[in-house]
Parts: structure tokens; C-alpha cells; sequence
């Protein structure tokens, strides 16, 4: 109750801070920002119109023609033509300095444009004051004017053409909310094969296979039907990690040992570290997702996903949340989109194929759950060794 009784009285201060200013009030704050801009900042209308702010309508309507009498165009382009001429006779004086008496036709215009504006900002200026916004004007006067305005004066002022829209729209749209559920769909992918990969290994490993997050996981699996020893390694006890690496360093040291004398034995003076391999290490276990996925776990804990080529050969693919880089800015259609329009149009004059070809986005028609293991997988096992390889060289 207290949190909806706060957003109704956020409503409500949001709805009179946006309704707090008439049009006849936006008026005057248009109109003393142009006096600002063109006069000064301590120019008011009062002083626009040479009279006190106590002056009486006679008053303010004698000094208004007396003003637009002086700033009227016509009367304005004589009086710039005379005191041109004036201002350069006098220049003309001066030994070795030769002027023109009368103005081009370019400056003419551009005086006359400037006259012009002060007579039309004089015009609304005397109105004001000569009707009944004067004294919401002396109200401004007195107690200072706003300094948030309200929306629909911005609005006014500050209105966008198309392209501003369309290019905040992209911005918007095709820059932060769609990186934003980049983010989203990746965190999501990534934490479904997490939870993938825990199943796995208590599947393997472990009693607990009550995992909630798993598409049709919802009770313990029959873990004697749905495991099996490979190769013999029934008697096996899995290692921890520790084990596991301190083995490996061992093994590391002898394939280096080894390396070192067959490169004396052979005449070669720099010995070659032997490549790792991929696929499972040490003891596994094979075991049925709920999916019907068939998984490798080895007793390091990684696991792998067992497909079958269309010649019949089993591969194993590591399962790992990180093969899937993190979104960028770059993914977003505010830098595809340009991209895309680009390859479309001069790929297509170069005859870049492979430009042409390449999609706005990318899509996958296969389920959620089975794209989220696809891209947790590499693209080959050599790109798998490599990763490997790299992980192994970071431990040591």
C-alpha cells in the first residue's frame, strides 16, 4: 500500500511539474530567451520599449511606435544606407584608404534580416505588455523566473525533424535495449549449460541429480541404467583436481624428460612439447541426459558431449560455458544495421559474396535449451585442443 500510495504521489508531482505552465507562459519564456540572446541578460521587455515598468498604457503604446517606427524595414534600409556612407566617408579620410560609400546588396539583406526579427520581437513584446499577460510577466518579474520550464515549452523549441527521431530510435531501440537482451539471451544460455554441466557430473559422480533449472529434470534418474564404465575402468576410484594436476605436472615432466633426449639423440637442438589431445582424461563415465543427449564425464569433471557423425564416428565435444564470448556493443543492429545496408548495396558493386551473404543477425532454429549446448561446444576438435592447450599453459 505505502509503494502504491509513493508512485501515485510520483504521478502526481511528475503530471502538475509537466502542467505547471500555460501556453501564454511558454510564450513569455520563448520570448525573453530571444531578448537574452540578441539584447543581453539584463534586458527586459520594460527596457525593450525605453519605459519604467510602472508605465501606462499610453505610455507603452507611444513608445512602441516610436520604436517600430525606427526599426521598420523600410525606414531601417535608409538608415543603414546613410549611416553606412556616413561611417565610410570618415574612414575615406584616412591617407591611402579607399572604401565604398554605399553597402553591397549582401549586407543590405543581412541588416534588413536583423531589423526585421527586432521588429517582429518588439511587436510581441508591446502586445504582452499591453495585454493581459503583463502581469503574469510582472509575476516572473518579481519572483524570478523557472528554471525547468515544463516539457512542452522544450518540446516547442527544441522539436526533432525525422531524421533526429529515426536516429534516437536506433539509438534507443537498436543500441541499448537490444544489447541489453544480447546480455540477457548470453547470462541465460550460459547459466542453463551450467546447470547442464552440474547435472552431468553428479549424474556421474553423485546422488544428487535433483537439479531444478534442467528441462524434464524433475526427479533423481535411475543413475545404474543410465551409467556405464568405459575401457575397463570399473575398479577405478575418480581423482580430485589436485590429484589430477599434480599428475599431469608429472607426466609433463617425463614427456619433457623424453623430448630433451630424443632431440640429442636426433641432432635437434630445441625439444618440442608433445600436444595435448582432446577428449576425456583419466577415468569416465557415460551417461543419458533427460534430453536424450549422451555425455562423457571424466574424472576431472569435464564433460563432453558424444555425437555421431553421418559415417558413424563418435565424437566428443567439450562442454564449456565460456566458448560463447560475451555480447558487445558491436553485435547491436545501431552497428549491424549500417553494415548490413553497406554490404548490400557496395559489396554487392565489388562482388564480395561472402559480404552479400553475411546475415543482419544471427538465428538458430533450434530450441532454446539446444542452442544454449551447441554454442557451449567448439566448432571442431582442433579449435577444443587449442583451448585446452591455452587453459593448460595458464595453470602452470
Amino acid at each position: 500500500m505505502r509503494r502504491n500510495a509513493l508512485l501515485a504521489l510520483l504521478l502526481c508531482v511528475f503530471a502538475a511539474a509537466v502542467a505547471a505552465w500555460s501556453k501564454e507562459d511558454h510564450e513569455i519564456f520563448r520570448l525573453r530567451d530571444e531578448v537574452i540572446a540578441h539584447d543581453g541578460v539584463n534586458i527586459t521587455f520594460y527596457d525593450l520599449l525605453g519605459v519604467k515598468p510602472s508605465a501606462s498604457q499610453d505610455e507603452l503604446n507611444k513608445a512602441y511606435r516610436k520604436k517600430s517606427r525606427a526599426l521598420h524595414p523600410d525606414k531601417a534600409r535608409q538608415s543603414f544606407i546613410s549611416s553606412y556612407a556616413l561611417k565610410n566617408k570618415k574612414k575615406g579620410k584616412t591617407p591611402g584608404v579607399k572604401v565604398s560609400k554605399q553597402p553591397s546588396k549582401k549586407e543590405i539583406d543581412a541588416h534588413l534580416k536583423e531589423a526585421t526579427e527586432a521588429y517582429q520581437r518588439l511587436s510581441v513584446v508591446a502586445t504582452i505588455l499591453r495585454g493581459e499577460s503583463r502581469e503574469r510577466y510582472d509575476h516572473f518579474l518579481r519572483n524570478g523566473f523557472p528554471k525547468w520550464k515544463g516539457t512542452g515549452y522544450y518540446y516547442a523549441r527544441f522539436r526533432p525533424g525525422l531524421g533526429s527521431v529515426l536516429a534516437g530510435i536506433l539509438v534507443v531501440v537498436g543500441g541499448g535495449m537490444h544489447y541489453f537482451a544480447l546480455i540477457v539471451g548470453w547470462k541465460r544460455r550460459r547459466e542453463f549449460v551450467e546447470r547442464y554441466i552440474r547435472h552431468a557430473r553428479r549424474l556421474a559422480w553423485g546422488d544428487d541429480t535433483g537439479i531444478q533449472g534442467i528441462p524434464g529434470v524433475s526427479e533423481p534418474a535411475a543413475q545404474p541404467a543410465q551409467q556405464q564404465w568405459d575401457e575397463g575402468q570399473d575398479d577405478m576410484a575418480p581423482m580430485n583436481r589436485r590429484q589430477k594436476r599434480m599428475m599431469d605436472k608429472e607426466n609433463r615432466k617425463d614427456k619433457k624428460v623424453q623430448a630433451v633426449k630424443k632431440a640429442r639423440s636426433s641432432g635437434i637442438s630445441t625439444p618440442v612439447e608433445a600436444e595435448l589431445t582432446s577428449g576425456p582424461q583419466g577415468a569416465k563415465k557415460r551417461v543419458v541426459a533427460e534430453n536424450g543427449k549422451v555425455l562423457v564425464v571424466d574424472s576431472a569433471g569435464n564433460v563432453f558431449l558424444e555425437e555421431e557423425t553421418d559415417d558413424g564416428q563418435k565424437m566428443e565435444f567439450l562442454l564449456d560455458p565460456d566458448e560463447e564470448s560475451k555480447p558487445t556493443i558491436y553485435d547491436t543492429l545501431l552497428f549491424r544495421l549500417p553494415k548490413f545496408f553497406y554490404n548490400q548495396s557496395v559489396g554487392r558493386v565489388i562482388g564480395s559474396q561472402q559480404a552479400v551473404d553475411e546475415p543482419l543477425l544471427e538465428t538458430s532454429d533450434l530450441p532454446e535449451d539446444e542452442a544454449a549446448i551447441q554454442s557451449a561446444t567448439a566448432n571442431n576438435l582442433n579449435g577444443e585442443t587449442r583451448k585446452r592447450k591455452a587453459k593448460a599453459k595458464a595453470v602452470r
